[in-house]
């Protein structure tokens, strides 16, 4: 069954994280976290929305956003 996806509101604060698998690390060196960084950089624009806070650690990471524009469920992947 699929997972129905929110719709989200321009204005509004998301919290997004995620963890590596069996708490393993999903950065493993320093070019792992500035190719996630340029990603993050890439899809804020892109999606219309505003990075408040990142933290990236070791095995897992959070961010803290803004939705800024109009953005349908849909385009996620």
């Amino acid at each position: 069954m699929p997972v129905k996806r929110p719709e989200y509101q321009p204005g509004t604060y998301y919290h997004i994280f995620n963890r590596g698998a069996h708490q393993r690390s999903i950065f493993k060196d320093n070019e792992n976290y500035l190719f996630v960084l340029r990603k993050i950089k890439h899809y804020s624009n892109q999606f219309q929305h505003t990075i408040i806070a990142y933290c990236l650690m070791p095995n897992h990471y959070h961010l803290l956003v803004r939705q800024d524009g109009g953005f349908k469920a849909s385009l996620l992947p």
